[in-house]
């Protein structure tokens, strides 16, 4: 019977432990963000939207977390969208109907193009 306060100290050091290692947890995931994101999906080509979890610290994607494409939202890919965003490349979907003045290639329009732009012909530089 003597050893009976240790069993109680064992038990109540590993509940705190348990309530230690939860805590951590959940501060640890407190800097994720969610942001609903519209992109064309690198493996179909379709425009998709889609729910990211973002790493607020860094600003890099770490999963998606739901896709329009799937059925259920719940995604079974590779998530290969998410390593292209961390690359810096762009997948945002094209809509003629809001995007921007497309730029124009100077020796398709007729217009003369700058001195030293790579759309020059060869020979003598402009004055």
């Amino acid at each position: 019977m003597a050893a009976d306060w240790l069993i109680e100290l064992l038990a109540a050091a590993g509940g705190v432990g348990g309530v230690v290692v939860a805590t951590r947890r959940l501060l640890a995931r407190r800097h994720y963000r969610a942001s609903d994101v519209t992109l064309v999906c690198p493996r179909t080509g379709t425009p998709v939207r889609c729910q990211m979890i973002a790493d607020g610290r860094s600003g890099e994607f770490v999963e998606v977390a739901r896709c329009s494409r799937l059925p259920g939202g719940q995604p079974a890919c590779d998530q290969d969208c998410v390593k292209l965003l961390n690359l810096g490349i762009r997948l945002s979907p094209v809509d003629p109907a809001r995007s921007g003045p497309s730029p124009v290639d100077p020796a398709r329009s007729g217009e003369r193009a700058a001195a030293g732009d790579p759309g020059d012909p060869p020979g003598p530089p402009a004055p």
